[in-house]
């Protein structure tokens, strides 16, 4: 069977598979892109195809492997050429799309190939950088030096890029648009403060410093795709399906949105938006951030403990669970989408879609995986629309209430070796809670009670202290005793009656 390579894509006999066109692969490189990793090639790389077959964009990228592991000799093993698999729901119904992606020109690593990257870096037809470094990526570090080869984190990385850039091709052609993917809040901003920190501790001139500060642009984006990776369960199949063997393979959700703040000439010079893509150009992304912490995270956070304790697994299930289900739904079109600033059809609309992707067939996503650190996840995801429902109508949510309270019943610790702590699901079964060790060990205090009845007197108790923590960014709540009351009846209920049932008698109770 033929292995994907560029010399290699004239067999592609499979009639489901869209090829790139074949003068989209001679193209220049437009791109920089710091990261090797499937987000990258199911999102940005897969962007960039699809706008080059429509005579869009006209570009191809250079992807640097940043760090000393990753994916960069099976990339230009492969010369670049991958598929992505993109699947999900469409209007109710399952849809796949397979294509086959030849936007990466080449692979560097930073490490070993600096001298390399920088030279990229003073192509002028370079435009625009992207990167997906994770979150811990956007950080200086101590170890950081201008001369190192390469320069120890991310920020110094662009930092010595920048300089070389600006040295050989001067103040106009030398300027860059960033767009950050990672999954920070304003991470172009957070770039940004990172690099010019980095010029003052490098000493560099202040002409450069100034020039970084006000000639090259910091876009913040929102990213928003399931990317599952390379289908290891299912690979065999998929390439005699296919005719041909890709070990660069990626899937991906169907689903994608990418939200990119900044200056107008920024969509002119990389306009992804007129190929048809989900890719929004604005001003202020803090109406879009809002809408999918609160509605796409926010379902999730809200519904996992409870539908974990039930004795769910994964997503799918979850959402079309008859009692669990209609929870959710509800609590997301009754108590987060008012609190959602903006066009209420809009939000409404992605709301909707936000079900149907967590219907998604091709996906398994864990519940336990989406538990883990819930409590900064709370704190961000859930309080914020709780307060703001409370505040502006005057009634209680009950459903963001019950979460509050599913919350605290997964966090009852009932055992702990010191290392990892453990609780149990309505079925008796263990399972590992994963968080701060701080806030699990402040749990663990206040589940360990000498009254181990938990009736109604014992979970307010746990609710008050609870929700004093300051990591909840609760506290104002404790200031409206009806929501503690109504928080401490459902943590009673959960422990007393299990999950199901208690969900049950919120919705019908609303």
């Amino acid at each position: 069977m033929i292995k994907l390579k560029r010399d290699t894509l004239n067999n592609v006999a499979s009639s489901e598979v869209d090829l790139p066109k074949k003068k989209t692969l001679d193209l220049v490189p437009k791109v920089l892109q710091f990261g090797t990793g499937n987000f990258l090639k199911a999102f940005v790389d897969s962007f960039i195809q699809i706008a080059n077959n429509e005579n869009i964009f006209g570009g191809r990228i250079i992807a640097i492997q940043s760090t000393l592991e990753g994916r960069a000799d099976a990339i230009n093993a492969s010369d670049g050429i991958f598929t992505h698999i993109a699947r999900g729901m469409h209007q109710g119904q399952p849809k796949e799309e397979i294509r086959i992606v030849g936007s990466i020109d080449k692979a560097l690593k930073a490490h070993g190939q600096w001298d390399e990257v920088l030279e990229a870096a003073k192509d002028p037809n370079i435009k625009i950088v992207v990167s997906n470094t994770t979150e811990a990526g956007i950080a200086i570090s101590p170890d950081d030096r201008f001369d190192d080869n390469p320069p120890h984190s991310f920020p110094a990385k662009v930092t010595r890029l920048l300089y070389e850039r600006y040295k050989t091709l001067g103040k106009d052609k030398g300027k860059l648009i960033f767009i950050p993917c990672e999954l920070i809040d304003r991470n172009g901003d957070a770039l940004k403060e990172c690099v010019i920190k980095l010029c003052h501790i490098f000493d560099l001139e202040k002409e450069f410093i100034d020039w970084v500060d006000k000639e090259c642009t910091f876009c913040c984006s929102l990213v928003d795709r399931i990317v599952t990776g390379y289908p290891r369960d299912e690979i065999e199949e998929l390439a005699k399906r296919l005719g041909y063997v890709d070990n660069n393979l990626v899937v991906s959700e169907l689903f994608h949105l990418w939200v990119i703040e900044g200056p107008s000439f920024v969509k002119d010079i990389f306009p992804l938006h007129e190929a048809g893509l989900n890719v929004i150009f604005t001003e202020d992304i803090t109406p879009y951030r809002t809408r999918k912490v609160r509605i796409l995270n926010g379902g999730h956070t809200s519904t996992v403990t409870l539908a974990y304790a039930a004795g769910l697994n994964y997503v799918k299930e979850m959402v079309e669970h008859p009692i669990i289900g209609s929870y959710l739904k509800d609590l997301l079109f009754e108590e987060v989408v008012p609190t959602v600033p903006g066009n209420k059809p809009e939000i409404s609309a992605f709301a909707k879609e936000v079900l149907e992707r967590f219907k998604n067939p091709y996906i398994k996503h864990s519940l336990l995986d989406i538990t883990l650190n819930s409590t900064s996840k709370l704190a961000v995801r859930i309080i914020p629309s709780l307060v703001d429902f409370y505040s502006t109508t005057g009634k209680l949510p009950n459903r963001l209430l019950l979460s509050v309270a599913g919350y605290l019943r997964f966090y009852k610790i009932t055992r702990t070796d010191g290392k990892y702590f453990y609780g149990t699901r309505d079925n008796g079964e263990e399972y590992p809670i994963r968080d701060d060790k701080e806030i699990l060990e402040f749990m663990k205090s206040i589940w360990d009670a000498p009254d181990a009845s938990f009736g109604i007197r014992q979970c307010r108790s746990i609710v008050k202290k609870a929700l004093s923590h300051p990591k909840l960014g609760a506290k104002d709540l404790l200031k409206v005793p009806e929501i503690v009351d109504k928080i401490s009846l459902y943590l009673h209920d959960l422990l007393n009656k299990g999950a199901v049932e208690t969900v049950r008698s919120v919705i019908y109770d609303n």
